[in-house]
């Protein structure tokens, strides 16, 4: 009975070991072609060709589409998405949030940006 249950969790473990290195390989091709895969269905196509700039410098903090960021703005609002670019003709960042859909904010009104998560921080290294 052991020896059966041992082989069956050898056999789960080596199944999600190999689901992993999958997973990662198929990041890691998203990432080398400049592919960013967004969760969101209030996306369009064309508020995505607005975008002008997709990596840039905010003050002192290297932005990336793709980055999750959350945005406190002047008027104590905060907002947690995604961000998209920047649109230079209107100075604003774009970010697509869950709740809201995409948010244009301008540069002037944010009062503090927090980089939550870097979009490909695990490949950063490699």
């Amino acid at each position: 009975m052991q020896e059966y249950l041992l082989s069956i969790a050898i056999t789960v473990f080596l199944i999600c070991v190999i689901g992993y290195i999958l997973v990662v390989i198929k990041e890691k091709f998203y990432l080398r072609n400049n592919i960013i895969v967004l969760d969101f269905k209030n996306l369009d196509q064309d508020e995505l060709r607005n975008i002008d700039v997709k990596h840039f410098m905010l003050g002192s903090t290297e932005l990336m589409a793709g980055d999750e960021i959350k945005v406190e703005l002047d008027n104590s609002l905060n907002i947690k998405g995604v961000l998209l670019g920047v649109i230079k003709s209107e100075n604003c960042i774009s970010i697509a949030t869950k709740a809201q859909g995409i948010k244009n904010l301008k540069i002037s009104t944010i009062k503090k940006l927090k980089v939550v998560s870097k979009y490909g921080k695990f490949f950063t290294k490699f």
